[in-house]
């Protein structure tokens, strides 16, 4: 099964019995039309504006496969989900853990202290091993409160992304993490790996029957998906920073596969096709998994966490983030 990335802005998705039809326009006006059988295809992601048929939506939804929309830079918009999960239990064992104060503390403690193991890990291997991040998840444990947590969290991530230059080669600038509008091409890179990675972890979700917008991290007040963006936490470094660090380290992305209007950056049309080759590359890797000692794939391991995190909530078996060796 595979991801079907529909990324020009003209395309048009509609539904052909049982196949999507993609129709490309071209340079010179014409169109070109290819098809796709639904049944190898687990999820559609439209990026830009491509326009999808109600007959190609629906059949989608029909089949349990979900619709995402990304921005053309790469940030993540919503999603078209088929019907949710009936398991009543689990949504109320996430909302009562939400109310305890001490079981939220627990999970928010075990979800960064993850994220910042997998940062560490990213350094490490990037010969960068002289830095504070292994103290600062011993700190994690040390804190009482969630903001004090929080506030350990965001110190890490300073410290992890200052050491980025000096994994970087000088065509590179990086200057720390920007967002909105990402200044430069790595932030470009960073922003459109995230949108990728909050697709998968938004299906995770979807698929185990959590409540995509009660988190325990990030806060529900600002109708953000708190969930979701919890369970990318750990996937951050491990998925989409290590694979950034590799497609510019074997010059897979180079500097000219991306334009700027304005001081913002974004990848080019060939640059985003280069880079969603890589991250389906990625996406597609094995390796042992190490609570289950099998081996499979990282999109599997995404789904896994988040059905981890189910049984962690219902059951209180404990919940252990992914750091694989």
């Amino acid at each position: 099964m595979s991801i079907l990335y529909v990324t020009q802005p003209d395309a048009v998705l509609s539904k052909n019995a049982e196949a999507f039809k993609i129709a490309l326009k071209q340079e010179d006006g014409a169109w070109v039309k290819h098809s796709v059988a639904a049944q190898t295809v687990e999820q559609v992601v439209l990026m830009g504006n491509p326009q999808i048929t109600g007959d190609a939506l629906v059949y989608a939804l029909e089949l349990g496969m979900p619709v995402h929309y990304l921005s053309c830079f790469g940030k993540y918009l919503g999603s078209a989900l088929p019907a949710y999960s009936r398991n009543g239990q689990l949504r109320l064992a996430q909302y009562a853990a939400y109310y305890d104060s001490a079981k939220r503390l627990e999970i928010v403690k075990t979800i960064v202290m993850g994220k910042i193991h997998n940062q560490y890990t990213v350094l490490y291997r990037h010969a960068q091993k002289e830095n504070p991040l292994k103290s600062r998840k011993q700190l994690v444990k040390e804190q009482t409160t969630l903001d004090e947590v929080r506030g350990v969290e965001g110190l890490a991530a300073r410290e992890y992304f200052a050491c980025w230059s000096a994994m970087l080669e000088e065509q590179w600038s990086f200057n720390g993490r920007t967002r909105r509008p990402p200044l430069d091409e790595v932030n470009a890179l960073l922003g459109f790996a995230y949108g990728l990675l909050q697709v998968q972890v938004t299906a995770a979700v979807h698929m185990a029957g959590l409540d995509p917008y009660i988190g325990y991290l990030h806060e529900v007040t600002r109708g953000q998906p708190a969930m979701v963006l919890d369970l990318m936490e750990e996937f951050r470094p491990l998925i989409a920073d290590n694979l950034i660090l590799s497609v510019i380290s074997h010059k897979e992305i180079k500097p000219d596969d991306f334009t700027e209007t304005f001081g913002a950056y974004r990848l080019s049309e060939t640059g985003r096709k280069k880079f969603l080759t890589a991250w389906e590359r990625k996406m597609n890797d094995e390796f042992k998994h190490p609570t289950f000692g099998y081996r499979c794939h990282y999109r599997r391991a995404i789904e896994l966490q988040a059905r981890l995190l189910s049984r962690h909530l219902q059951e209180q078996v404990p919940y252990k983030p992914l750091a694989p060796r």
